[in-house]
């Protein structure tokens, strides 16, 4: 079946960054317009007045971008629309922004773009056995390590959130998730004993505030009450990705951890940085990965 998505950014900062993973995925040709919302439009004009009509779309205030892009492969569609609520940080926030899926009785010329390669040039390596480990999807790595993730709702307390976390002692990162699964943030353990410990101990981190930035922060932990209020944007392995590239995310993100997620971002397992390290000294002492399936 064909379809047709249509989304209306409010926030068309954004733009770039979803054209380009739009592009990486092989979303076909996407048709971009000016537009503006009507709520907003109405409000500008009565305060500049109806002779400014000619200036409408030039006006940063009510200025939006409709996106269309046509559609015959379903997987492709759900994965474009979870790209797009991933980098708006959700449809259901306010002033973010509609998707929409219409159906199409007929369509023309609608071809799948080629996905944008990425070639990337490795350093040597210093072992031989070292090159089939790095390169070896996570997807094995997961299967081997067998961790259950920590999922949790944006709306959990973040005593619920410690109860989960306690679950599963090897998973030192919680994923949080919207209602439909999708990963929206991540909290490391340090930081929930932190949020909890505010609570319990205040006078230790009141000795600590010695400024002004170290009072507005203790003031925000203070705050802190359910998974939204202290969790941290969201990083992940898709599958497919490899040990190399987990590694390099953990390190750049500096995360004890990360959450393995499927084409719609929903979480579906979870990498450790100890347990994998772990998997590298033993490959390297001459115990070897399960061959690939391909």
């Amino acid at each position: 079946m064909t379809n047709l998505l249509l989304v209306i950014l409010k926030d068309i900062g954004v733009l770039p960054d979803l054209l380009e993973v739009w592009q990486e995925i092989g979303v076909p040709g996407t048709t971009i317009l000016n537009s503006a919302g009507g709520h907003a439009s109405r409000t500008w004009l009565s305060q500049v007045g109806l002779g400014a009509l000619n200036n409408l779309f030039e006006t940063k205030e009510v200025q939006t971008r409709t996106l269309l892009a046509v559609f015959d492969d379903d997987d492709l569609l759900a994965q474009a629309i979870a790209e797009a609520e991933r980098i708006v940080g959700g449809f259901d926030r306010p002033n973010s922004g509609v998707a929409l899926v219409l159906p199409v009785s007929r369509a023309i010329g609608v071809y799948k773009a080629a996905p944008k390669p990425s070639p990337e040039v490795l350093p040597p390596v210093l072992r031989s056995d070292w090159m089939t480990l790095r390169d070896t999807p996570v997807d094995v790595v997961d299967s081997l390590l067998n961790l259950k993730p920590t999922i949790v709702s944006a709306d959990t307390p973040l005593d619920g959130v410690a109860r989960a976390m306690l679950a599963q002692p090897s998973v030192h990162v919680a994923s949080v998730v919207a209602e439909d699964g999708r990963l929206i943030g991540l909290i490391e353990l340090s930081t929930l004993a932190d949020d909890l410990f505010i609570h319990i101990l205040p006078e230790e981190f009141l000795k600590e505030i010695t400024d002004m930035e170290k009072s507005i922060a203790f003031a925000n932990k203070a705050r802190a009450l359910t998974a939204r209020d202290t969790m941290r944007p969201p990083a992940w392995v898709k599958r497919g990705e490899t040990v190399k590239e987990a590694f390099r995310k953990m390190h750049d993100n500096k995360l004890p951890g990360l959450p393995l997620v499927d084409e719609l971002y929903q979480v579906i397992g979870y990498i450790n940085l100890l347990e994998l390290l772990s998997l590298c000294i033993q490959t390297t002492n001459g115990e070897n990965l399960p061959e690939v399936k391909q």
